[in-house]
């Protein structure tokens, strides 16, 4: 019994060890790539250099969802703003996933690549990235005989590759990563 209790106290002192040193731990090199005085963005639109329409209308919609959903950054016009976020689409993909047995596509994956650039006021960048891709497998199904169906799945999935670049935006700039 007494070993038992020992053996409970040890555990316990262990499990202790192993916790305590990680209490407010963080990644010191990275962090807020944002001056610590700016409180306002602005989010441009964001322009479309492919040759889907209306990409550039998700992607800006979701990254201002993005923002506001975080609430540490308050959305407002260019001229009121302490950071000013652009960017632009510059690739959009479907590729084929899969193949019904007489080779028409089953499936597509949807991949888009964005440049972004945060900048302050005067207009000096803050932060920059070129190519940042959706990372997520924002894939639909192809419903044959079933036109709006295939459209439906294909305006999802293009919604979440929206919202995965949105994402990728917001924490690189507000986490550095």
């Amino acid at each position: 019994m007494q070993k038992k209790q020992v053996s409970i106290i040890v555990l316990f002192l262990l499990a202790m060890l192993i916790m305590v040193p990680s209490c407010g731990y963080h990644l010191s090199q990275f962090g807020s790539v944002i001056p610590q005085n700016a409180r306002s963005l602005s989010v441009l639109a964001f322009m479309n250099m492919t040759y889907e329409p209306a990409v550039d209308v998700e992607v800006t919609s979701a990254v201002v969802k993005e923002f506001l959903a975080d609430g540490r950054m308050r959305i407002t016009d260019r001229e009121e703003a302490d950071l000013v976020l652009r960017g632009s689409v510059v690739s959009y993909q479907e590729i084929p996933l899969s193949y019904t047995a007489d080779a028409f596509v089953q499936q597509y994956r949807i991949i888009l690549r964005v440049d972004a650039r945060l900048d302050d006021r005067s207009g000096k960048i803050i932060w920059q990235e070129k190519m940042l891709e959706s990372g997520l497998i924002s894939s639909f199904a192809v419903t044959m005989g079933d036109i709006s169906a295939t459209r439906s799945a294909r305006e999802t999935a293009l919604r979440k590759a929206s919202q995965d670049i949105a994402w990728t935006i917001r924490s690189r700039i507000l986490e550095g990563f």
